[in-house]
């Protein structure tokens, strides 16, 4: 039997940049036929189980011609790539997570108010992301995110985040804490769906990448392929 072959797709979410799907359809097009390379037996997207019934009725009605794919990810990737392909459904594999406790925006905070030079190093780091980004048209943006000096360098910022708090307030520990625990979900939620022969496409936002490869990788369970094997 053939170990199932995860292909890591991270992406942005699209909802936060409509001009995407308003202005480069022939971009998400490129995009959907370069994947259709891949040949996926399943499609996981970051979806919670909590809205399956809606995922699979958006599903439904966009097989039969009634939806027009709104900004989102899973519908301008994933519908028309399952649709190709002929798959019976898609599988939602995100957790829901209580990020709150403490959010990350109180961590940041905390650095900024109380360690003014670890916040300093963050943000030289997140300046240094931004850098690496090229965002000039959607296939660049895609390939920036699945770049794997930028998968690393945000990593960075992560690794950073843990030094901020002391003994008595592991803010930075917490916080990742609960980060963690999402993408072990999502590790275990699409662990149980893969079976041997299986060609899974995962499409994620591209901040989980560093954490579910190394998840996936370590179980030795898979085969993974990156989004730049296929990228146009």
């Amino acid at each position: 039997m053939n170990k199932p072959e995860v292909l890591l797709m991270g992406t942005l979410h699209l909802a936060m940049d409509p001009d995407i799907v308003n202005h480069q359809k022939e971009n998400i097009q490129e995009v959907l036929e370069a994947l259709k390379a891949f040949h996926p037996t399943k499609i996981a997207v970051e979806k919670s189980f909590l809205i399956e019934e809606e995922l699979d009725r958006k599903y439904a009605e966009y097989n039969a011609g009634n939806l027009l794919p709104s900004y989102d990810e899973v519908e301008q990737f994933a519908f028309p790539l399952a649709h190709y392909f002929e798959l019976p459904a898609l599988y939602p594999i995100d957790e829901i997570v209580d990020m709150s406790k403490p959010t990350l925006n109180q961590v940041f905070e905390w650095a900024k108010e109380h360690q003014p030079a670890l916040f300093k190093e963050i943000l030289e780091v997140q300046k240094s992301l931004k850098e690496m980004e090229d965002t000039s048209s959607l296939l660049t943006t895609l390939r920036s995110i699945n770049d794997p000096a930028y998968i690393s360098q945000l990593q960075r910022v992560y690794m950073k985040l843990t030094r901020v708090g002391d003994r008595q307030h592991q803010i930075g520990v917490k916080w990742l804490k609960q980060w963690h625990e999402r993408d072990l979900a999502i590790s275990a939620n699409l662990s149980r769906i893969a079976e041997p022969n299986d060609r899974i496409l995962v499409i994620i936002g591209g901040d989980h990448l560093h954490l579910l490869r190394q998840f996936l990788s370590d179980s030795k369970d898979f085969t993974i392929s990156t989004y730049l094997e296929y990228a146009p």
